[in-house]
């Protein structure tokens, strides 16, 4: 199918065709009939929507982000950091907001910038600190020197913690040794005395419950019908409502001693990961909503393979990833060859290693292979339901675009760019990717 050419407008569809003459159009219904067997099954060719909607003029060295349906950019000039959110139809500012260097601690700019939304809040994390942004007008709420959580469209969770005094790690030193880092980020060669988890409003800043634990913990916003936090602490798990901190439910950790814990969410579980160096890791699998606990198994020392695994439950094997039933823990299907795994458009995308490229997308439930990636050369997606964005270079320095929509098993082409990009981000209606000019946007549908 001929890629579609980039315009201002949309194209119009032609126009049907009348018959000439009376006696040829039951030939043609009948020519209709035979055509729509002989493509049963086959996927209908989609209506295409490409338009582009312009450009948002962005130095080389600033970055931008699609999040909640808008275009945000952040810039650093003379000593300021410049946040702008757009909208991208039509493309235009919304507001630009400008924080100075002393708003972040120790008065440094470093670190990059991104944004989540919740409700009419936007938070702009730079560096470890995070600004609350008012989302309508860019106006600043509050400042955090460490990370925010959003739990809910108003709560918020921030984490402390307490050090014993002389554990500060000496960077210059270079000395081994295992580090524990503050909120902060700030290098410690101990795990801290105490860990304090504050839920915060999100307008003001203000706390509205807090909770003390010993040592490290590891918290995780939990999914679905309950809405709250889920924390990983001494031996325990606890989930908290995110309105008042209140104990909904618990539940015992099993006791490794030497063992090192942290944990991951997959969907709406919490694996417990509790490491024995040559052991290998025992993993848990929890019910993030009532701390059930689903499966447990041991996986083995991963022999430095390097693979990652994101939004499935894997584990990794001497040279491969072996994707793991969610609700047993039993091994579903196992990779081959030098692949990461990511999720998008419902399905396993198969990525080459190291360099972010797809190669195919797979039934996450079989690993069987669905669609063929690999004449793409990138690709973006968003939060589930959100579909797979493909751009791959062309002849005459421009790029082409297409887009595999969830349940679809071909990649649908949009259209195509004058000029060469890089950088793409996308979500169900927006494409924006970096050009010399800045960032071009274009709006689909597919």
């Amino acid at each position: 199918m001929a890629l579609i050419e980039l315009s201002t407008d949309p194209a119009a569809p032609p126009a049907p065709a009348r018959p000439a003459l009376r006696r040829h159009r039951r030939l043609g219904l009948a020519l209709a009939a035979v055509l729509a067997l002989a493509l049963a099954g086959a996927v209908p060719a989609a209506a295409v929507f490409w338009r582009r909607a312009g450009v948002v003029p962005l130095a080389s060295a600033a970055d931008f982000q699609v999040a909640g349906g808008r275009l945000y950019t952040f810039d650093v000039v003379d000593g300021r950091r410049i946040t702008s959110a757009w909208t991208m139809r039509p493309l235009r500012r919304l507001w630009r907001t400008a924080t100075t260097a002393d708003d972040a601690p120790g008065g440094t700019l470093q670190g990059g910038s991104s944004v989540q939304i919740a409700g009419d809040h936007v938070l702009l994390r730079a560096g470890q600190a995070t600004t609350v942004l008012d989302a309508r007008t860019g106006a600043v709420r509050w400042i955090s020197p460490v990370p925010v959580l959003p739990l809910t469209d108003d709560i918020g969770l921030v984490q402390a913690e307490q050090f014993r005094p002389g554990t500060e790690y000496d960077e210059s030193s270079g000395a081994p040794g295992a580090l524990y880092f503050s909120s902060s980020g700030q290098p410690h060669t101990e795990p801290p005395e105490v860990t304090e988890l504050r839920g915060v409003d999100l307008t003001t800043g203000r706390a509205r419950w807090s909770a003390r634990f010993p040592g490290s913990i590891y918290p995780a916003r939990t999914r679905g019908r309950v809405a709250g936090v889920v924390v990983m602490a001494s031996g325990r798990l606890s989930l908290r409502a995110a309105d008042s901190g209140a104990v909904l439910r618990e539940q015992s950790l099993p006791r490794i001693p030497g063992a090192m814990s942290w944990g991951d969410v997959v969907g709406d579980l919490l694996l417990v990961r509790q490491a024995a160096g040559d052991d290998g890791t025992v993993v848990t699998a929890f019910a993030m909503d009532t701390l059930a606990p689903r499966w447990r198994r041991t996986e083995p020392a991963d022999a430095g393979n390097s693979a990652t695994c994101t939004g499935l439950a894997c584990e990794k094997a001497h040279s491969r990833l072996v994707v793991l039933d969610p609700g047993t823990g039993r091994p579903r299907w196992r990779t081959t060859g030098d692949v990461d795994l990511q999720t998008g458009a419902g399905y396993a995308v198969e990525v080459q290693s190291g360099r972010s490229r797809p190669l195919r997308a797979v039934d996450p439930a079989s690993g069987m292979p669905v669609v063929d990636l690999s004449a793409w050369q990138a690709f973006a997606t968003g939060p589930a339901p959100a579909p797979l964005v493909l751009a791959r270079r062309e002849a005459g320095q421009g790029t082409a675009f297409g887009v595999l929509l969830p349940g679809r098993r071909v990649v649908q082409p949009l259209g195509e760019s004058r000029t060469a990009l890089t950088d793409c981000a996308a979500d169900t209606r927006f494409v924006a990717c970096r050009a010399s000019a800045g960032v071009e946007v274009w709006a689909y549908s597919a």
